[in-house]
This record gives C-alpha cells, sequence and structure tokens, in this order.
C-alpha cells in the first residue's frame, strides 16, 4: 500500500509540474524528500489538539449573568450552535445597572426564544434580614424582583458603633462553637479562621451566619453603592450587624 501510495503521489506531483505556469521552479519542490515524507508520513501531518471544555456544547448552564458583557454573551453564543442555555441572574445584584428587562437583555445578546421562570422564595436571608434590605435596593432599582423569605431567625438586625467591632466579634465566637462569619467593608480586620474579612463585591456569592457591615453608607453612591449594600447584607444567614462610625 506505502508503495501504490508513493507512486499515485509521484504522479500527482509530475502533473502538477507539468500543468504549472510557475516560472520561478517551485512546484519543482514538491520532487523533494521532505515534502513527499510529509505527504507519505501521516505522523509528520500537523496535530491539532481537541479542547473538551473549548466547546462546541449542547446546552450551556449560565451563572450571575446580570453582569455578562455583550463581548461575553458572542463568546457563550459562538460555543453552543444549539442556542440551547440555562439562564440564572438577578437585576437587584447588577452592580453596574440593569435597565432593561430580561427579555429585553437576552435579546439584545442574541438569545431567542425566552421564557423567564421568577424566582420568589428566599431560603438563605431570614425576614428580620430582609425587612431592611429590601428598601436598600428598591431605592435604586424600584422594580427589583426582591424574594420572600421563608423563615425567621428570631433575631433582629443590630446597630451598632464601628468601635464595638471585635467585642461584637468576640462575643460571637464564644457564644458559637461553630459557624462563620464576615466583616464586608473593613481593610483593617485581618481574616481569621472563622472570621473572614472582605469587600462588597468580593462577598458575592457567599453565605456566612454572621454578617458584620462596616460603615455600609461609604460603600458608594448610585446603583452600584446600594447593590453593594443589598448583596452584603444578604449573605447572612442568620444575624446582620450594621455598624457605623
Amino acid at each position: 500500500m506505502k508503495a501504490a501510495e508513493r507512486e499515485y503521489r509521484a504522479n500527482v506531483a509530475d502533473y502538477l509540474m507539468q500543468s504549472s505556469d510557475d516560472d520561478l521552479g517551485l512546484m519543482s519542490m514538491l520532487r523533494g524528500d521532505d515534502v513527499q515524507n510529509s505527504l507519505d508520513d501521516d505522523d509528520a501531518l500537523p496535530r491539532t489538539s481537541t479542547d473538551l471544555l473549548g466547546g462546541p456544547f449542547a446546552h450551556i448552564i449560565v451563572d450571575e449573568a446580570q453582569e455578562l458583557t455583550d463581548a461575553e454573551w458572542r463568546m457563550l453564543l459562538s460555543r453552543c450552535p444549539s442556542r440551547s442555555f440555562t439562564i440564572v441572574g438577578d437585576r437587584a445584584q447588577a452592580r453596574h445597572g440593569f435597565t432593561e428587562s430580561w427579555e429585553e437583555r437576552l435579546s439584545h445578546a442574541g438569545v431567542k426564544d425566552v421564557r423567564i421562570a421568577s424566582l420568589t422564595v428566599n431560603y438563605r436571608t431570614p425576614e428580620e434580614i430582609m425587612v431592611e434590605a429590601e428598601p436598600v435596593i428598591r431605592t435604586a432599582i424600584p422594580d427589583a424582583n426582591v424574594p420572600t423569605s421563608v423563615r425567621s431567625s428570631g433575631v433582629p438586625v443590630r446597630h451598632a458603633a464601628l468601635s464595638e467591632r471585635d467585642a461584637i466579634i468576640a462575643a460571637w465566637l464564644a457564644e458559637k462553637e461553630e459557624g462563620t462569619a464576615c466583616i464586608v467593608g473593613d481593610e483593617t480586620f485581618a481574616t481569621t479562621e472563622r472570621v473572614r474579612s472582605l469587600t462588597p463585591a468580593l462577598s458575592k456569592g457567599l453565605e456566612f451566619d454572621l454578617v458584620v457591615l462596616a460603615e455600609p453608607e461609604t460603600f458608594g453612591d448610585g446603583i452600584e453603592g446600594a447593590v453593594d449594600r443589598y448583596v452584603a447584607m444578604t449573605r447572612s444567614t442568620r444575624e446582620l450587624v450594621v455598624l457605623t462610625g
């Protein structure tokens, strides 16, 4: 079989050289050993690696969809020829604003045949905290989808002075043998084994038993500030403390 292949390729080279009007003799390179070997040896041919995570995909699940730019949507669409997506997003957590409806935004991004299902139940954040968090986001996004809490922690939101920060944390650690807490917005606090220190933006998507907001009025103005305050407040699964200077 190899001999037949070599003869066939030699004939092809002869034909191309005879029919070419190449004055520079470039077609004569077809008789070179390197070219012949490359044509004859499958192992000499260039290989392309297949990235299994590079797509295309039959279906894509998109989380935090409210943050995606047009360019990021185009990238996802190029990897999903079926245009089959499960898209999860919250306009109330869009730090840079989200003035369109979801139907408008997705249509603008190139996603068609959209079916909307609104999440109305809040399993994470107790109602004591949501009572204070809801007005925070509605000042910036009046029609935000704010889910209703299904449970009560029995612990009201506490307001205290910034100077009480360490005492509040120490008392909570002494009382609770398990669980985690987070200080949001105070870079002077050093993270420990059970208490983290995060910016409002970095707290997004996380949850803690206790959340302490340090001077939330300094988180910013407009939609970005309101979203940061709302997101930080709703990271708590049980207790929220708001510290002011």
